[in-house]
């Protein structure tokens, strides 16, 4: 079975995250996301997420580290997620997104994708946000 790869930056700055949403409903729900993409044909997950970042928030990721992998399996795709704690230049919009940068304890007051729900409830078992 061919899965689609996406990679998913979960940018940190001190004890908050960065989410997005599309501005334009691309697609059925209305869900507020880490941000990210699809990797490539022939492209290593890093060259990905380094690419998707800088496209999507105009940034230069300089310390990053692998957190977790979901597979996702009616929908055929598998997800991986980074930790961005270090990183060049200032974070924006540059696709059309809404952006916010919020507490990890306020990421259950927004509607994410429902495998992001193991994400989310690993994070808050993180140290560095205690």
């Amino acid at each position: 079975m061919k899965y689609t790869n996406i990679v998913i930056g979960i940018i940190i700055k001190k004890n908050k995250i960065y989410i997005t949403k599309a501005r334009k409903k691309k697609y059925v729900l209305d869900l507020w996301e880490f941000p990210g993409g699809k990797v490539k044909e022939n492209e290593n997950l890093t060259y990905s997420l380094k690419r998707e970042l800088s496209e999507e928030v105009g940034l230069k990721i300089l310390r990053f580290r692998f957190f977790r992998c979901i597979k996702y399996f009616y929908k055929k795709i598998k997800l991986y997620f980074f930790l961005i704690t270090r990183w060049k230049g200032r974070i924006y919009s540059k696709e059309g997104y809404l952006y916010k940068w919020i507490f990890l304890d306020d990421l259950k007051y927004f509607n994410f994708p429902s495998p992001n729900s193991h994400i989310i409830h690993d994070l808050e078992k993180m140290i560095f946000f205690k």
